[in-house]
Protein backbone atom coordinates (compact mmCIF):
# COMPACT_ATOMS: atom_id res chain seq x y z
CA UNK A 1 0.00 0.00 0.00
CA UNK A 2 1.47 3.50 -0.88
CA UNK A 3 2.63 6.25 1.89
CA UNK A 4 0.18 9.38 1.42
CA UNK A 5 2.07 12.56 2.60
CA UNK A 6 -0.30 14.74 4.47
CA UNK A 7 1.04 18.41 5.40
CA UNK A 8 0.32 20.76 7.34
CA UNK A 9 -1.63 23.11 4.15
CA UNK A 10 -3.60 19.84 3.94
CA UNK A 11 -4.92 19.46 7.62
CA UNK A 12 -5.28 23.14 7.77
CA UNK A 13 -7.47 23.03 4.83
CA UNK A 14 -9.41 19.68 6.48
CA UNK A 15 -9.96 21.86 9.38
CA UNK A 16 -11.51 24.78 7.87
CA UNK A 17 -13.64 23.00 5.48
CA UNK A 18 -15.02 21.07 9.15
CA UNK A 19 -16.04 24.52 9.84
CA UNK A 20 -19.16 24.30 7.56
CA UNK A 21 -20.80 27.10 6.86
CA UNK A 22 -22.09 28.32 9.66
CA UNK A 23 -19.12 28.33 11.41
CA UNK A 24 -17.44 29.94 8.62
CA UNK A 25 -19.89 32.69 8.54
CA UNK A 26 -19.34 33.50 12.27
CA UNK A 27 -15.34 33.46 11.53
CA UNK A 28 -15.93 36.08 8.85
CA UNK A 29 -17.90 38.33 11.22
CA UNK A 30 -15.25 37.66 14.21
CA UNK A 31 -12.91 38.97 11.58
CA UNK A 32 -14.15 41.90 9.85
CA UNK A 33 -15.27 42.78 13.60
CA UNK A 34 -11.12 43.04 14.74
CA UNK A 35 -10.44 44.53 11.63
CA UNK A 36 -12.86 47.36 12.21
CA UNK A 37 -12.10 47.38 15.53
CA UNK A 38 -8.33 48.14 14.18
CA UNK A 39 -9.51 50.63 12.28
CA UNK A 40 -11.23 52.58 14.79
CA UNK A 41 -8.22 53.19 16.52
CA UNK A 42 -5.87 54.02 13.97
CA UNK A 43 -5.01 51.32 11.79
CA UNK A 44 -5.34 51.90 8.14
CA UNK A 45 -4.58 48.53 6.85
CA UNK A 46 -3.79 44.84 7.90
CA UNK A 47 -1.77 42.00 6.14
CA UNK A 48 -3.23 38.52 6.89
CA UNK A 49 -0.85 38.11 9.57
CA UNK A 50 -1.12 41.18 11.46
CA UNK A 51 -5.11 40.56 11.72
CA UNK A 52 -4.62 37.11 12.97
CA UNK A 53 -1.93 38.78 15.71
CA UNK A 54 -4.51 41.53 16.62
CA UNK A 55 -7.26 39.83 16.41
CA UNK A 56 -5.99 37.14 19.04
CA UNK A 57 -4.33 40.29 21.48
CA UNK A 58 -8.10 41.45 21.13
CA UNK A 59 -10.11 38.18 21.68
CA UNK A 60 -7.37 35.70 23.19
CA UNK A 61 -9.12 33.38 20.03
CA UNK A 62 -5.72 31.66 17.87
CA UNK A 63 -6.44 30.99 14.18
CA UNK A 64 -4.27 29.46 11.90
CA UNK A 65 -2.74 31.87 9.18
CA UNK A 66 -4.86 29.42 6.46
CA UNK A 67 -8.13 30.43 8.26
CA UNK A 68 -7.68 33.65 8.40
CA UNK A 69 -6.43 34.28 4.58
CA UNK A 70 -9.53 31.84 3.46
CA UNK A 71 -11.38 34.07 5.59
CA UNK A 72 -10.17 37.51 4.35
CA UNK A 73 -10.24 36.08 0.81
CA UNK A 74 -14.04 35.09 1.35
CA UNK A 75 -14.73 38.46 2.53
CA UNK A 76 -12.81 39.78 -0.14
CA UNK A 77 -15.01 38.21 -2.69
CA UNK A 78 -18.04 38.98 -0.77
CA UNK A 79 -17.06 43.02 -1.37
CA UNK A 80 -16.62 43.40 2.26
CA UNK A 81 -13.12 44.39 2.26
CA UNK A 82 -10.70 45.93 -0.44
CA UNK A 83 -6.79 45.25 -1.09
CA UNK A 84 -5.07 48.67 0.09
CA UNK A 85 -1.53 50.11 -1.31
CA UNK A 86 0.90 47.07 -1.78
CA UNK A 87 4.00 47.22 1.61
CA UNK A 88 6.63 45.79 2.89
CA UNK A 89 4.63 43.60 5.83
CA UNK A 90 5.28 44.55 9.48
CA UNK A 91 5.37 41.07 10.67
CA UNK A 92 7.87 38.93 8.49
CA UNK A 93 11.22 38.25 9.42
CA UNK A 94 11.93 38.04 5.98
CA UNK A 95 11.29 41.56 4.14
CA UNK A 96 8.18 40.89 1.59
CA UNK A 97 5.91 42.88 -0.20
CA UNK A 98 2.34 42.21 0.95
CA UNK A 99 -1.06 43.59 -0.53
CA UNK A 100 -2.49 43.96 3.32
CA UNK A 101 -6.47 45.05 3.52
CA UNK A 102 -9.20 47.09 4.75
CA UNK A 103 -13.13 47.26 5.30
CA UNK A 104 -14.61 48.95 2.46
CA UNK A 105 -15.62 52.39 3.15
CA UNK A 106 -19.49 52.71 3.80
CA UNK A 107 -21.02 56.11 1.99
CA UNK A 108 -22.69 58.18 4.45
CA UNK A 109 -26.66 58.24 2.99
CA UNK A 110 -27.58 61.20 1.18
CA UNK A 111 -31.05 62.62 2.14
Amino acid sequence: MPQTTVTGRDTSAAAFAALGNEGRRRLNERLYASLRHAHQRGTRDMSRRELRDYHHQQTGEWLELSSVASTVNALLAAGKLEEGEVRMCSLSSRQREITPVRCKAHQARLD
